[in-house]
């Protein structure tokens, strides 16, 4: 249940920024953002695996 709401959240978030790339109000590509936020990808994917195989 607790991961699904994680990657939900990822979903929301991606989509929010796709939007306002579409709208003209930030100017990125999704290349920048996986280049620039990987390693921010893979801690989350680790903290929300050991919390869940903490319980």
């Amino acid at each position: 249940m607790k991961k699904s709401i994680g990657i939900s959240i990822f979903l929301i978030v991606i989509g929010v920024v796709f939007l306002l790339d579409n709208l003209n109000y930030i100017n990125t590509s999704v290349a920048e953002l996986i280049k620039t936020y990987w390693p921010v990808i893979l801690i989350w994917m680790g903290i929300e695996k050991l919390l869940r195989d903490w319980k």
